[in-house]
């Protein structure tokens, strides 16, 4: 007997019309790309923005790959391990140094990259937590036109790679929970582990995945333990690995020791919330919730609330298993605990290390996608009760926002465009005083700025002994007797950007005027021995 199965027509006229409708939104979503990735290259024609913490991190690179670490070279060629930042951006820029690819340069490329994989994976995310192709498409859109993420992409800084990392981790969980296929659950691991390698900041993603996979009723509580052991055993032993290099070689696991500063809480807490209300607000109403002290209290209060009510519900098995039952609601699980674990390590380093870690517009940018994700979620949830009146608002809302997206990404692009960010600008770009240093090049340098040396003239150099944190007011004669005498000895000049004064104490007589420029001086030593 021959049997055979009947296709109905309709079915297959339905499943092609599913593929087509697939490649038509998949086509779109590159609109956003494009023009992302075309902006951040338009604003970065100068060069990728440059800072301190960009120099340390090309710096070792390039000593990685000369043998010497991760770390960075004084003035006198002498070892200093990183430790202050977390090593994975240096390593990828290493890479690219061997292979003879000029790691500034490739840094450009890589946070364009990261940019389009971030509005396409917050696109994916989106969809999977609204199951709808259009209010995926929305999210991606203002992802590729948000400054937020264009001041954070356009510095040679870790925030990129962390984002776009911890994005992929978060999707690969998601895809994980509805395929259940071991793969995928190594995938989130993986992402996870190397966004903990790319800023300190996400030492306690492998925890929220772990957590997140412990919890999820939908497997035996055997293989969840498993999976989150697997989540902790991957995402947290190469942190693990580098902490214990850092506290073997400096006594300190991330540069940082342990300090209390918890009087700096109100300025740590209206600085996050300032920032984050300006993403979605306009400044005028920022400034209003910020001057009052009781709404601001209420918002606090209302956003810690929710959150204890969250974790409570999640110890009970009924609310987990109609959160497993639900995409949107276990992304925006997911997706919440890791924004929650970011800024629980953040304000934990700003508070509780010493020194005290910055919170500030780039800092807090990681914040900002996997937020705005829980937004998204959240009008949709609106906009499917199907009532005109909700409908409307949720319009109303989204053409505001979106108009608030556009004005700040305008006058973002047009402030960072201009002529280039930090010692990529045009001023760093054309400094007389830098000009005089590679004609002079001296055998040693002290300066007031290591990283415009290092960067813009190549070459090594100390830090002026009045700008270390340690330095003693009280013994000027001896200090400055002994860089005199390094100087002496090895042919060098301090080089001091700006006014180029001395401090209180130190005498002129021992150190002359070898170039005068309109950005900065050269000082050579002088054997004068009166004060």
């Amino acid at each position: 007997m021959n049997h055979h199965t009947d296709i109905h027509p309709s079915a297959t006229k339905g499943s092609s019309g599913d593929r087509t409708s697939t490649l038509r939104w998949g086509f779109l979503y590159i609109v956003p790309v494009v023009a992302g990735c075309g902006v951040l290259l338009w604003a970065t024609r100068w060069g990728i923005g440059l800072f301190s913490d960009s120099a340390v991190y090309v710096a070792a690179a390039r000593h990685l790959l000369a043998g010497n670490g991760l770390s960075w070279l004084s003035g006198g060629g002498e070892i200093r391990p990183m430790t202050l930042h977390a090593p994975l951006l240096s390593i990828i820029l290493a890479g690219a140094e061997a292979v003879g690819i000029d790691a500034i340069a490739f840094a450009r490329a890589l946070n364009t990259a990261c940019l389009g994989a971030e509005v396409l994976l917050v696109g994916a995310l989106a969809k999977w937590m609204t199951r709808s192709a259009g209010f995926g498409l929305l999210a991606a859109l203002v992802v590729a036109g948000a400054g937020e993420l264009l001041r954070a992409h356009i510095l040679l800084m870790s925030e990129p790679l962390f984002i776009a990392l911890t994005l992929a981790g978060a999707l690969a969980l998601m895809q994980y929970r509805q395929k259940r296929r071991r793969l995928w659950l190594g995938f989130g691991c993986l992402a996870f582990g190397l966004a903990a390698l790319a800023r300190y900041g996400g030492l306690a993603l492998p925890a929220a995945g772990a957590l997140f996979l412990v919890l999820d009723p939908g497997t035996a509580l055997r293989r969840r333990i498993v999976d989150g052991t697997l989540m902790l055993a991957l995402g947290v032993t190469p942190s693990v690995a580098w902490m214990a290099r850092n506290y073997h070689l400096t006594g300190q696991a991330g540069g940082r020791s342990f300090g209390v500063h918890l009087d700096a809480w109100p300025t740590v807490r209206d600085q996050a919330m300032a920032i984050i209300f300006s993403w979605f607000a306009p400044l005028r109403l920022v400034d209003w919730i910020m001057s009052q002290p009781g709404v601001s209290a209420i918002l606090i209060g209302l956003a810690g609330l929710s959150v204890a009510v969250l974790g409570i519900l999640m110890l009970t098995r009924r609310a987990r298993q109609t959160i497993a039952g639900n995409a949107s609601l276990s992304g925006v699980v997911l997706v919440g605990a890791c924004l929650l674990s970011y800024l629980g390590v953040v304000s934990f380093a700003a508070l509780f290390s010493s020194p005290g870690a910055d919170v500030n517009e780039r800092v807090l940018s990681p914040v900002f996608p996997l937020l705005w994700l829980v937004v998204v979620a959240g009008l949709a949830w609106v906009w499917k009760r199907r009532s005109p009146v909700l409908r409307v608002g949720v319009g109303l809302l989204l053409i505001l926002l979106v108009r608030h997206k556009l004005g700040y990404e305008y006058w973002t692009i047009r402030e960072l465009g201009a002529d280039g960010l930090g010692y990529a600008g045009r001023a760093w770009r054309s400094s007389a005083t830098i000009r005089a240093v590679v004609e002079m090049n001296p055998g040693v340098i002290y300066t007031n700025d290591i990283a415009a040396i290092y960067l813009l003239a190549d070459r090594l150099s100390y830090v002026v002994p009045w700008a270390l944190p340690n330095y003693d007011p009280d013994s000027v004669a001896r200090v400055e007797d002994h860089m005199r005498d390094v100087l002496l000895e090895r042919d060098g000049a301090v080089v001091l950007f700006g006014a180029g004064d001395l401090p209180v104490g130190w005498s002129r007589a021992r150190l002359v005027v070898g170039v005068q420029a309109d950005d900065g001086v050269i000082l050579l030593p002088t054997l004068a021995e009166t004060r």
